[in-house]
């Protein structure tokens, strides 16, 4: 992750302080920057060293950072660049992901009223997430995430929120991969399609529908 503050303002040292929040995280730390400042006011000097923190001037004592510093902190973050390190971690941890299934879903972060949607693969492994811009849904973030994770050769899933033609060509055409969709009865002319389509017919090119008279199990000539 790239520092974007001054020397001088560098008591805690950012990979230090993602480090914090990932320790944090892993202690089921999740309610945002409160949280997080009780979880640091509880580690030792020792892990406060350890993470890169500074003293305090005239002391000999290691800062820890409080809560108005992870409020100021967390907005200034580059998201797409914090993204692109965790999941470089994470396949460093994990190996490569073999997995063929890329399952987009949305969810609602509670405490921070943030819209996220998300992709995985069938392992659960996360594999990207977007946010949803005020006064958007999930559609369009959906698309945006699907334009960034790689879906060539695998299949994707989603909810029938995603049902859509620009989402499947999406998928198809322009990423190289599958796709399997949900209809519910909300979108009645696909519905009705599909129902169709997938009625049992008489495989042609037998005639035993067609003549009532004909044995199913007895043949007229020779093969």
């Amino acid at each position: 992750m790239p520092e974007f503050r001054s020397k001088e303002a560098l008591a805690y040292p950012l990979a230090g302080f993602l480090a914090l929040i990932a320790l944090a995280m892993f202690s089921g730390v999740r309610r945002g920057p409160q949280d997080l400042a009780e979880y640091a006011a509880s580690l030792s000097q020792g892990q406060l060293r350890a993470l890169g923190f500074r003293t305090k001037r005239g002391t000999t004592r290691i800062r820890c950072p409080g809560e108005s510093t992870f409020k100021r902190l967390l907005p200034r973050m580059d998201a797409v660049a914090l993204e692109r390190a965790l999941l470089l971690w994470q396949e460093q941890v994990l190996g490569p992901s073999q997995d063929k299934l890329v399952i987009v879903d949305g969810k609602t972060l509670r405490h921070a009223h943030v819209e996220l949607v998300s992709a995985v693969n069938g392992q659960g492994r996360w594999l990207g997430t977007v946010a949803v811009q005020e006064g958007s849904n999930e559609i369009p973030a959906a698309r945006a995430l699907l334009s960034k994770v790689p879906v060539e050769n695998k299949t994707a899933l989603a909810d029938a929120l995603h049902t859509q033609t620009d989402t499947a060509q999406q998928i198809l055409f322009e990423r190289g991969g599958d796709y399997a969709l949900t209809v519910k009865e909300n979108q009645k002319e696909l519905l009705q399609t599909l129902a169709t389509l997938l009625t049992r017919n008489d495989f042609s090119p037998s005639t035993h529908g067609a003549d009532t008279r004909a044995d199913a199990g007895t043949q007229s000539q020779s093969a």
